[in-house]
């Protein structure tokens, strides 16, 4: 999971796909890393086809770098620290910083794999545990993703950014809107000006008018 708030990242919905993100291939796997959020939102209406239909990060190419960018090692990048996961068997640090990097490449499939190789060092990283859920989410199983937002919110019942995705999955996932609802009554009760949020409720009205006969 990465440093930041997820104040810091900007919502797809409103402002497109988690800006300001930037690679530095010319140095060591430190400087490489994007500067992030602390948990990912997930970003229904950039799945074809919606989270339900079966592979959506098929559908979907990685982040592209800047015009004369030099080009990532992926490959080596994604050696380098499984090494170092082989090395350090009990340190989550490397496994969690691979699974970030898989989620960034939208290679959801391994992310989850070691997000959850990352929880079982260390089960209480709620962080790791929210994005866990958003790679479900992802995978097109909201209900996986449901289940680890309500443990990370059972050991942090204030993380914002599990709140936040839990409307989404609700909305774009189950399509519970009484479920989509309340949870945004939650964070607006805790949050009122946590970004993205009003743009959730325009989504939640304009969902029960369409479901309306």
């Amino acid at each position: 999971m990465k440093k930041e708030t997820m104040a810091v990242a900007v919502i797809f919905f409103a402002f497109g796909f988690l800006a300001g993100y930037v690679y530095d291939a010319q140095q060591n796997w430190k400087a490489q890393q994007r500067a992030v959020s602390s948990a990912r939102a997930a970003l229904p209406e950039q799945m074809p086809g919606g989270p339900e239909t079966a592979g959506p990060a098929a559908g979907m190419m990685p982040p592209t770098l800047p015009e004369g960018h030099p080009p990532i090692d992926a490959a080596g990048i994604i050696k380098t620290l499984q090494e170092q996961a082989a090395k350090n068997p009990q340190d989550a640090e490397p496994r969690l910083k691979l699974a970030n990097y898989y989620y960034d490449q939208h290679q959801f499939q391994p992310a989850a794999e070691w997000y959850q190789k990352v929880l079982n060092l260390d089960p209480k990283n709620v962080n790791a545990r929210t994005d866990l859920g958003t790679t479900y989410f992802y995978l097109g199983w909201p209900q996986n993703a449901l289940r680890e937002y309500r443990k990370t919110l059972q050991i942090d019942p204030k993380h914002e950014p599990t709140m936040f995705n839990l409307i989404v999955v609700h909305l774009e996932g189950t399509h519970d809107l009484a479920a989509a609802q309340q949870a945004w009554d939650r964070l607006h009760r805790q949050n009122p000006n946590y970004p993205g949020l009003d743009h959730l409720k325009q989504r939640l009205d304009a969902a029960r008018t369409s479901a309306k006969p």
